[in-house]
């Protein structure tokens, strides 16, 4: 590309530390490519010149961008990470990184801190409903720690003089783990990836001289997107470069990666630690249109606290459309449609993009561009793990394991085999897995019939060697625990790469970041989705912890609409934001705030559309509809709102369902609960000692499904309990106690178990325990409404008053308005009992819900 006038005068710029700020679209890599360009010509080494970046993506890309300009090699370009990683394996000795340490990432690193959290078993943890659910915000969290520089130690003092006694003990709780992950890690000679960068600080923080040493290979120090760059990068650039005069180009604005946004901070400390920097800023787009940069403009304007920087278009383009359908099937219809046209117009499949809040907003375009024939790739809308050919593998090895296993068997591959997998199982506990594997393929004769898949399962079987690497035990058994931990993590790797080829790009704006195409169309902006709804703070890390200039995080808003302008300014001439107002669920969406922002650019810059509705075919019915009486619970009318496919495999195939540790934990508490209501009812008290007992008669008559979690299991749940009595759970006298009710409703039946209802002086207290913390409110009414029919339709008892009570977290709440509530539930399961009827069974895929659905294995659709 050849370089404009700014481009070049920012490349130019010398005499000290230089910062560039760069508006979207305006050269920012090939102002750094002309610096390292200019610095060559000088007469500076290439090996002088060290340039860094965020992502290997952008490092490859700079590093032959710059070997093309100085026709040589470019050696000492590369990721913050992988650089770091160079000098720890030269120098980290000096320091105690043990030689020959190995990188803990993905789900290895997953399983550890899950071991160690039950290990230790804090009831703040391990208490929750879900608590390995707990595992990757945690890990996140200290994840932010080493991206911070924050110290264990600064987080324990936090927790010691906190005021919030219950946030107090969960950051207790979390810097037990970190400090015994740490030992761990010791131990085991393992850094995770933000050790190498921390490390790498620690090493030119203690050792001047080997400092000094790199400082001199390196005058020259070049970095990339530095908005993005967290605390601990930003003190490696101020080390390294600290009697040099570092070059950084950034745009606030696009800051995506940052956690939480401080989108400004990265840059704005830069200045306070280079004092004499010069900065210049970039504002002409060179890639978008006019109109594009325009409605971009009138978008990020809303941001507060931007650094200045006026952007300007220099093509003309035609004008940004902003639709709006009807629904879902008609936004992707549409989609599809308008891409076919622009195909028909000589615009190239790959030069067309889709860009999405998460992957599951692509699945629904997926499905229209393949419809109308549209070569397209989703690209990271699917993991190793969820490549057909691997799940079949995986539906095999569970057949021989277990030939009963029935949601394995609903694979065709498996029940194709299953004569074959059967004679395998008799001989599965004698053989090595990876002989067994070997062994599978080529009598089975799977992987020859897929040439497109055999690099995954050339893959598959190099994983299978891994684990038997480090794993002391090599049998089958061994290994499918070892990955049902690694499906459970949710931690993946992606699949074999295909040759790239001519089609459309279906991505996450996240993933969009760096690229550009001619058209880019931007679906699903409504609230709730482009901007997503606020995330839960709970493992936030204390604002004290932190530096002064990232404690006033940036609200989510401000985050979600850098994330759409970066959406926005990936399109070079036509750009489309669509919306529906109707997604599954039947409540209408609405559009997201953001349209109002790029309006405000003007009708000459955005036309509005109204899409018509499309046709839509019916969802497709699984199996026929429910000729008789429809019969619904609260679980299987959760399980249809979740996703009519899973409630279709658990209530319509009945595939068995395996109960989980949590489950179980929460039938032994449910049993002690009636046991000791059993006993108030006949007038004897609840001391502590009779409620151990109790619990250990329990426990001990239970088959429990876990072992190595039990010890931790068993005694949060007796501390849950005996909290429970001592704030008087037991002193009222319950009327009834797991009271089974069956009731009929508009057309359909209820049935269900109400855990205890006791009479008050105004009539009835209908009394619901939870083993886990609060779920979401929604939810809950939802489940004590339905108790609230049964109780009144078949117990013909009233007034009603409802209560949950939240063992884990202490908690109680009453639930008010009981008749709106009820009314609720009464519609909704009328709306779920006709969908019964119909045969709808339509899947929703969603990550979480994939990743915790017992019939993931057998689903295509499944995330």
């Amino acid at each position: 590309m050849k370089l404009g006038l700014e481009q070049q005068k920012a490349a130019a710029l010398g005499g000290g530390p230089v910062r560039v700020v760069a508006g979207a679209g305006t050269g920012k890599t090939a102002v750094i490519a002309e610096r390292f360009r200019r610095l060559v010509a000088r007469g500076v080494s290439p090996d002088a010149i060290l340039v860094m970046t965020f992502t290997e993506r952008a490092a490859r890309e700079m590093r032959e961008r710059i070997e093309g300009l100085i026709d040589g090699p470019a050696s000492s370009v590369g990721t913050f990470h992988s650089i770091a990683l160079s000098w720890l394996r030269e120098d980290g000795k000096s320091i105690g990184v043990p030689s020959g340490f190995r990188i803990l990432t993905g789900a290895d690193r997953w399983i550890l801190a899950r071991e160690l959290m039950w290990s230790i078993g804090d009831a703040a943890l391990t208490g929750d409903e879900r608590p390995d659910d707990l595992v990757a915000p945690v890990l996140q969290m200290f994840e932010r720690m080493k991206q911070e520089l924050v110290g264990i130690g600064r987080l324990a003092a936090w927790a010691d003089s906190a005021d919030d006694p219950e946030r107090a003990a969960l950051m207790r709780a979390c810097v037990k783990l970190f400090r015994a992950y740490e030992g761990e890690c010791r131990k085991q000679r393992l850094l995770d990836f933000d050790d190498l960068l921390l490390l790498a600080v620690r090493l030119f923080e203690k050792n001047p001289a080997v400092l000094r040493r790199y400082a001199e290979r390196y005058p020259h120090v070049l970095v990339d997107e530095y908005q993005d760059l967290n605390l601990t990068q930003e003190r490696l650039v101020e080390l390294i470069a600290g009697g040099a005069d570092p070059f950084v180009v950034g745009d606030d604005d696009q800051s995506i990666y940052r956690f939480r946004g401080a989108s400004r901070a990265s840059l704005e400390r830069f200045v306070r630690s280079f004092p004499g920097a010069g900065t210049i800023t970039l504002g002409r787009n060179r890639r978008s249109s006019r109109r594009i940069v325009s409605a971009a403009a009138a978008l990020i304007d809303h941001n507060p606290d931007r650094l200045g920087k006026q952007l300007r278009g220099q093509q003309s383009g035609p004008a940004v459309q902003m639709w709006e359908c009807p629904d879902s099937t008609s936004e992707a219809t549409a989609i599809a449609r308008e891409a076919e046209v622009l195909v028909g117009a000589g615009i190239s499949l790959s030069s067309i993009a889709v860009l999405c809040r998460t992957n599951a907003i692509a699945r629904p375009i997926a499905a229209a561009l393949a419809a109308h024939g549209l070569p397209h790739v989703v690209i990271g809308g699917h993991g190793f793990h969820d490549q057909p050919e691997i799940k079949d593998l995986i539906a095999m090895l569970r057949v021989i394991r277990d030939p009963a296993d029935l949601v394995a068997l609903a694979r065709p591959a498996a029940a194709a085999l299953q004569p074959l997998l059967e004679r395998f199982a008799g001989a599965a506990n004698q053989l090595d897995v990876r002989d067994l594997f070997f062994e599978l393929m080529e009598q089975s004769g799977y992987a020859g019939g897929l040439p497109g898949a055999a690099a995954n399962v050339s893959r598959f079987a190099e994983i299978i060697g891994e684990f038997c690497e480090t794993a002391a035990d090599h049998s089958l058994d061994a290994y499918m625990r070892h990955l049902d931990l690694v499906l459970l993590s949710g931690e993946d790797e992606a699949p074999a790469q295909v040759e790239a080829a001519d089609a459309i790009q279906v991505m996450t704006i996240h993933q969009s970041k760096g690229l550009e195409f001619d058209a880019v169309f931007v679906p699903a902006l409504v609230e709730g989705r482009l901007p997503q709804s606020s995330r839960s703070p709970r493992f936030e890390l204390p604002p004290a912890v932190l530096e002064p200039l990232v404690r006033g995080r940036e609200d989510v808003i401000a985050e979600e609409r850098r994330l759409l302008y970066v959406a926005m300014t990936r399109a070079r001439r036509r750009l489309y934001l669509t919306r529906a107002t109707h997604y599954e669920g039947g409540r209408r969406w609405r559009e997201s705030r953001f349209l109002n922002e790029v309006r405000e650019a003007g009708p000459r810059v955005v036309v509005e559309t109204q899409v018509a509705s499309t046709a839509s075919p019916a969802a497709p019915a699984v199996v026929n509809g429910h000729g008789g009486d429809v019969h619904l619970s609260y679980s299987a009318i959760s399980a249809y709102q979740d996703c009519p496919r899973q409630y279709w495999y658990r209530h319509v195939e009945r595939l068995p369902v395996v109960q989980s540790a949590e489950a179980v934990h929460g039938v032994i508490l449910h049993e002690v609960l009636r046991r000791a209501g059993e006993l108030r009812k006949q007038g004897r008290p609840i001391s502590a000692r009779s409620l151990k007992s109790i619990h250990q008669q329990v426990w001990n008559a239970a088959a429990f499904p876990d072992p190595r979690r039990a010890p931790a299991f068993k005694r949060n749940g007796i501390a849950e309990l005996e909290a429970y009595r001592v704030r008087g759970g037991f002193d009222p006298v319950p009327a009834y106690l797991e009271q089974p009710f069956d009731v009929a409703v508009d057309g359909w039946k209820l049935h269900g178990i109400i855990d205890r209802i006791d009479r008050t002086g105004e009539g009835w207290r209908i009394i619901d325990y939870k083993s886990g913390r609060p779920i979401a409110r929604r939810r809950r009414d939802l489940q004590v409404a339905l108790y609230a029919l049964g109780a009144t339709g078949a117990l013909h008892l009233e007034p009603l008053q409802l209560e949950v009570v939240y063992l884990a977290s202490g908690e109680s709440v009453q639930v008010d308005g009981v008749g709106a509530i009820v009314h609720d539930a009464e519609v909704e399961g009328s709306r779920v009992a006709d969908g019964v009827r119909a045969g709808r069974f339509e899947s929703r895929p969603e990550r979480r819900r994939c990743r915790l659905c017992p019939y993931r294995l057998a689903c295509t659709d499944a995330l």
